[in-house]
Formats: structure tokens, C-alpha cells, sequence
């Protein structure tokens, strides 16, 4: 019997059950192979224990604790609680069997393996509802940076933890060297990185990302000819959503050399119309609707009124120009257009108001 297990000799009952329990089928009798199946069932129903168990503790978490866990880590939790339970239910109920070697050790294998699968998914699922408690607390603007860290540390770590995985699981299954080959790593290490120089630089592009922080999940950016809404960001591209509702994958080392505009990061969205105003209009006309549109603007909570401006800014020989600039404090850009709207309906009001005569050209022009 392998070493893993405790030394249990094989049950006095065993002796006193019928002879054809004593029957050898591919080499293991038939107690034995009634003892696996059993072992099987009560592994599952450990599993639901485990299931149940878990189920507990995310709810006295909720309820505790702050931040939402999404479903997929609850099922996440629950999945690898149970399996955890199964298996290591299966560890003393194993030796009283007395198996023969070749089907011990391929069952300890069996065991080992699953059971550094469990703690890996259980690593998993706690990794992701510590992530998921900073990311349901970064929705404002304030966290943008956790917004960021989020999603690349949840990436990174999770990669970590398949790679510790690995090499626990190629040490006791297959008796590697680990140490031996973390060395040779060295070496082979700068093969691979000359091999895939790419691969590299999107990973310095990632990690550089994370530093300087110049976007977040959720930011509107402008990205050389590639404007859209950041969806995600990975170690090797980040995801951009256009507004045409494309996706467009872009590698991470290009955003590093490239002129990446945060069009979310703005206090304020500069608003500039050139007003061309007839000769015919009577100045004091013009006057009343400078005067008018000057405190309609300061008068909107979204406004900046301490950058106002409705002046006569220029003239030519076809018309006078009146300049209206302000700046919206809008976080998106619907609302942004919601208060243009509101801003030239008010121009087309007052312009009927006090009879002012635009030239030909038009009401303005926006920039």
C-alpha cells in the first residue's frame, strides 16, 4: 500500500464476507471494486456538504462584509469548496481498501491531482472575490485608478497562481525537478523573450499602463484614429469599444508610443459658437440677446460662470460676430449634447425674441 496513506490493515469483516465477494476481477476483488463505487458516492455527497458549506459563508460575507461578489465567483467558490471536500473525503477511506499497488498509486495520482485542482480553483474563486469587492467599489470617477489595478492584477495573479499550479503539480505527479528547471530558465528565458519580442513589449505596454494610469475600464479615449469607450485591458491588448459599436483589440505596445486622449478625464467640455449677426440688427438688440444668453448660461447649474463669454468678438464686410463660449461640467457625452441643446434652442428663442437678424450663413458654427 502506497506510504501516503495511514497503515490499515484490511478490516476483520472483510474475512467474513461471502466467497464471491472474494473474486478477483482485472485483478481486484470484488469487495474492493464495491468499496471504490461507495467511495464515489460518499465523495459526492461530501461535495454537496462542501457545496452547502460554502453557500454559508458567501452569504455571511455578503452580509458582513462591503462589496458585491458577482454570480460567476459564487459558483466559482461553491464549485471548488466542493470538489476541496470530495476529495479530501477520499484520502482516509482509501487505505482500508488494501488495494493492489498499480491501482493504489493510480488512484493516489488521482487523488493528488484533483485535490491540487481544488485548491487551485479555491485560490481562484478567493482571488476573484477580493477583485470583485475593490471592483464593485470603483464605479466613481474618485477610484479610477482601482478601476485599472483591478482588472490587470486580477489577470496577473490569477496567471500566478496557474503557474504555482503547474509546477506543484509536475513535483508531486511526475517527481520534477522544479528547482532545476527555474534555473534553466535563465537561459531559456531570453531565448523565448528574442522569439517573442512582441509578446514582451504588450506586457511592458500593460505594466507601463498600470503606472501611468492614462486610462481606466470605462473611459472614453481617442487612440490615433480609434475613438470608443475602454473595455477591457489585458496583459497583451486593450479592448476599445467604438461608438459605432466595433470592437478594436489594440496592442499595448502601440498605446505606449501613441497620443492617447482621455476624453473622460475632462473638468470640462469647452463649448465654442461664432454667432454671425447682420449689419440690419440694431445694436441694442444685439445687446439684449448677449445680455439674455450671458445669464441664461450662468444660470445652469452645469455651467461654468466664471467662463462665460457672449461678447461681439469680430466684424467683416458680410457681418458682425458674436462669440458664446462656455464650458459644460458634463461626464458623458449625452449630456454634453443634452445642454448644446438646450443652449441653441435658447439662441433660436432669443433670437426670434428680440429680432435679431443672423447673417445667411447660418446660426453658427460648431467647432
Amino acid at each position: 500500500m502506497n506510504d501516503f496513506y495511514p497503515s490499515v490493515e484490511t478490516p476483520d469483516w472483510v474475512d467474513h464476507l461471502p466467497s464471491q465477494f472474494h473474486q478477483v476481477f482485472l485483478g481486484v476483488q470484488v469487495w474492493q471494486w464495491v468499496g471504490l463505487v461507495l467511495l464515489v458516492a460518499v465523495s459526492r455527497i461530501a461535495m454537496l456538504i462542501g457545496k452547502r458549506i460554502a453557500i454559508r459563508l458567501m452569504r455571511t460575507r455578503d452580509k458582513y462584509l462591503p462589496g458585491e461578489i458577482s454570480a460567476e465567483t459564487h459558483m466559482a467558490t461553491r464549485r471548488a469548496a466542493g470538489l476541496l471536500a470530495g476529495v479530501l473525503v477520499c484520502y482516509p477511506l482509501t487505505g482500508p481498501l488494501d488495494l493492489p499497488p498499480k491501482l493504489d498509486r493510480g488512484v493516489l495520482m488521482i487523488l493528488e491531482a484533483m485535490t491540487i485542482l481544488a485548491f487551485t480553483m479555491l485560490a481562484y474563486a478567493i482571488w476573484d472575490t477580493v477583485c470583485d469587492s475593490m471592483a464593485s467599489r470603483a464605479a466613481g470617477v474618485s477610484a479610477r485608478a482601482e478601476r485599472l489595478l483591478v482588472p490587470l492584477t486580477r489577470k496577473f495573479v490569477r496567471a500566478m497562481i496557474v503557474l504555482v499550479a503547474l509546477f506543484i503539480a509536475a513535483s508531486t505527479l511526475f517527481n520534477v525537478n522544479v528547482a532545476a528547471v527555474i534555473a534553466s530558465l535563465g537561459l531559456g528565458g531570453i531565448v523565448v523573450a528574442l522569439a517573442a519580442k512582441d509578446s514582451v513589449e504588450n506586457i511592458i505596454g500593460s505594466v507601463t499602463i498600470l503606472f501611468d494610469m492614462p486610462f481606466a475600464i470605462g473611459d472614453w479615449v481617442k487612440v490615433d484614429k480609434y475613438e470608443g469607450i475602454v473595455e477591457d485591458i489585458n496583459l497583451r491588448s486593450t479592448r476599445i469599444r467604438t461608438f459605432e459599436d466595433s470592437v478594436i483589440n489594440l496592442p499595448n505596445a502601440n498605446l505606449i508610443r501613441a497620443a492617447v486622449e482621455n476624453v473622460s478625464s475632462r473638468r470640462y467640455r469647452r463649448q465654442k459658437l461664432n454667432l454671425r449677426v447682420a449689419y440690419d440688427t440694431p445694436p441694442d438688440k444685439v445687446n439684449a440677446l448677449c445680455d439674455d444668453l450671458r445669464e441664461f448660461l450662468k444660470g445652469d447649474e452645469r455651467v461654468d460662470s466664471e467662463r462665460v463669454i457672449v461678447d461681439l468678438a469680430e466684424m467683416d464686410d458680410t457681418a458682425m460676430t458674436v462669440l458664446v463660449q462656455c464650458h459644460f461640467e458634463a461626464d458623458t457625452q449625452a449630456v454634453e449634447l443634452e445642454i448644446r441643446h438646450r443652449l441653441i434652442s435658447e439662441i433660436a428663442r432669443l433670437r426670434a425674441k428680440h429680432g435679431v437678424l443672423f447673417y445667411p450663413a447660418g446660426v453658427g458654427r460648431l467647432p
